[in-house]
């Protein structure tokens, strides 16, 4: 499951200043991010993994309006960080349907940070890169999956500043009727709300919701996913859940890794708008036409790679599948980080209590052998799936790296950036993360 993080400074306790500012960071790594738990279908341990190059403070804030006795259980000022901190938050944090609500928290530090969100239950787990919040913009699309049984889909905002007006247009899969406050929506219908600094809702329904556009006045952070869900009808469910990427900051070229633990990979395309897109599986090739906020997926295993270019931005979202072949795993949910926001140095923490933890690495094949972990060359004995995939001029290597649970830095010699993308399986649970959710800088690829 997810959690997040974020940091906020309250000037005033009627007047609460917005806690939104730009900066010049780069990648997933920054100073304020906001938290928010999305529902999941049964108790769970929310916990958000702060990890730091040189050490930092860290702050922890909540709205002034949130209940006294619960705010003092989560509030907490200049814990000086030496490498990562693990914060464990209370489970009532987590949000209900169809409900204004004060429960986004702001983590906020003194330096670059990158922020892991694990909501762990009994078997229904989800994880999440958080982005920072000078990284935040006012136009998202949601991505999710058509849900199975009783379960359904969900998005949820949370606001940064005062009087945000949010506008969220529904794509239905099956244009069923959704009742929010008496009122029913249906595909194409828009949803109106103004939240204030704190304040989150989160949508719930019993079809897919991908494809829908929130818009809002002022930056926001949205996230999307399913409470609990099964994929392609096997296997049990688990919890899903992303912070979407601003519409503005995703790119059009991406190789995605697959799942390990003879798991297959769903693949979904999203178009932020008209495009024409070219995918490549296996050394084959297929091209396809996308119209605005329309969706495409595909499928890989265990043992193949894809290769995704389009004209205009997407999005690429990778879903991990049961296992074929035993019980490690149920459905996990990673947005895939673009090519050209690879990044050179990523810091995470891998949660703990996991049968099986990887690291899949891409990269230009040219620099397969610049990149190590925790500062050492990679071990070939440590390398469970290998590929080289080549496009027109470029040719990339894309590798699953067995690793273990903890602080896990991997980076480059050279400078050159590459992608990273987390997973990890015990019995009928499973997470993923990118190393990188924040798409929107474009940098040290080229």
């Amino acid at each position: 499951m997810s959690a997040t993080t974020a940091v906020v400074t309250i000037k005033t306790e009627t007047s609460p200043a917005p806690i939104f500012a730009k900066n010049t960071t780069i990648g997933s790594r920054g100073k304020s991010f906001l938290v928010l738990f999305m529902k999941n279908i049964m108790p769970t341990t929310k916990s958000v993994y702060v990890t730091s190059d040189n050490g930092t403070d860290l702050n922890i804030t909540t709205s002034p309006n949130l209940n006294p006795l619960l705010k003092s259980q989560i509030d907490r000022q200049f814990i000086h960080v030496l490498s990562y901190q693990h914060v464990i938050l209370p489970s009532s944090m987590e949000l209900e349907s169809f409900r204004k609500e004060k429960k986004a928290i702001l983590f906020e530090t003194s330096n670059d940070v990158f922020v892991i969100s694990h909501d762990n239950g009994s078997y229904s787990t989800g994880s999440t890169t958080h982005i920072p919040l000078h990284q935040l913009s006012t136009e998202y699309i949601v991505i999710s999956t058509p849900p199975s049984n009783s379960w359904n889909s969900q998005l949820a905002v949370a606001s940064v500043s005062d009087n945000t007006t949010i506008s969220i247009t529904f794509k239905m899969e099956t244009n069923s009727p959704l009742n929010i406050g008496g009122q029913i929506y249906r595909s194409g219908d828009t949803f109106n709300l103004t939240l204030d600094i704190f304040e989150t809702y989160q949508i719930a329904h019993s079809t897919d919701l991908t494809g829908t556009v929130i818009k809002s006045s002022d930056p926001i952070a949205t996230f999307s996913g399913n409470d609990c869900n099964t994929l392609e009808n096997f296997g049990a469910c688990d919890h899903l859940i992303e912070q979407l990427p601003p519409i503005e900051s995703v790119d059009n070229t991406y190789i995605v890794p697959p799942y390990s633990d003879d798991r297959n990979t769903k693949i979904r395309i999203t178009a932020m708008k008209n495009t024409n897109v070219t995918y490549s599986i296996g050394g084959v090739s297929q091209t396809l036409s996308l119209d605005v906020t329309s969706t495409f997926d595909t499928h890989i295993s265990s043992t193949q790679s894809c290769f995704i270019l389009s004209e205009n931005s997407i999005l690429v979202t990778s879903f991990g599948l049961n296992s074929k072949s035993s019980n490690m795993g149920d459905p996990s949910m990673t947005i895939v980080p673009g090519i050209h926001q690879y990044l050179d140095y990523y810091k995470i923490v891998v949660p703990t209590g996991y049968v099986n933890n990887f690291v899949s690495i891409m990269i230009d094949a040219s620099f397969r052998g610049s990149v190590q972990i925790n500062g050492l060359p990679i071990q070939e004995s440590a390398i469970i799936f290998e590929e080289t995939i080549s496009t027109g001029n470029d040719t990339f290597n894309v590798r699953s790296i067995t690793v273990t649970e903890g602080e896990v830095t991997v980076s480059t010699v050279n400078g050159r950036g590459f992608g990273l993308m987390f997973s990890g399986t015990k019995d009928y649970e499973a997470y993923g993360f990118s190393g990188n959710s924040l798409l929107l800088h474009r940098n040290r690829f080229e």
